[in-house]
């Protein structure tokens, strides 16, 4: 059985205030945030890549494109709209922000591939708890381009085909919000 093509959206549009310099260009495991997803996504067989800007404006590395958010204070969602309407809209998108590098390519292949049907959105989940990247399906993107400002979360629970997808990739759940959360010392594993 072949599995339907899936693009991937990564939203890097925040300013990082917590951080203090742009996420997706910090080095984590010797690799930019950004490249890293990149690499893993394309490994996953996602393509096209797009890498959503906003307050910071960069070019991702190849082979992922940009799409800048010029409204990205408007929140996540505008950073969201941006990068869907740069995808096709015929095939399923996975979404994942910046701040998730660890998440293994065989996780993001799982998420890719899983579900009863290709019409279906895919989360996967770690102990219970959802995480990112979250597969999209075509009639969630429609959904998400709506002019509301739901999240992504409440779009995703209005939709009759989401499929749960336990994985055991704590990463899933990671989010690299401040310099303390890069020393490996002070990072979870379990």
């Amino acid at each position: 059985m072949s599995v339907a093509p899936a693009s991937a959206v990564v939203l890097a549009g925040g300013a990082s205030r917590r951080m203090g310099v742009c996420k997706a260009l910090v080095v984590w495991e010797g690799e930019t945030c950004v490249g890293r997803l990149v690499r893993r996504l394309v490994e996953a067989g996602c393509a096209p890549v797009v890498v959503v800007t906003g307050a910071f404006d960069f070019e991702p590395p190849a082979p992922a494109v940009r799409a800048h958010a010029d409204a990205w204070t408007l929140g996540m969602r505008e950073s969201l709209r941006v990068g869907l309407r740069a995808v096709p809209d015929d095939r399923p998108c996975l979404v994942t922000h910046v701040d998730r590098p660890g998440v293994a390519a065989e996780t993001l292949r799982a998420v890719r591939e899983a579900g009863p049907t290709r019409a279906a959105s895919v989360v996967p989940y770690y102990l219970g708890e959802p995480g990112h990247p979250v597969r999209i399906s075509p009639a969630a993107r429609r959904r998400l381009l709506e002019p509301d400002d739901q999240p992504l979360r409440a779009v995703l629970a209005s939709l009759s085909e989401v499929s749960r997808l336990d994985v055991d990739d704590p990463a899933v759940l990671q989010n690299l919000n401040t310099p303390a959360d890069l020393r490996p010392a002070e990072r979870s594993e379990t």
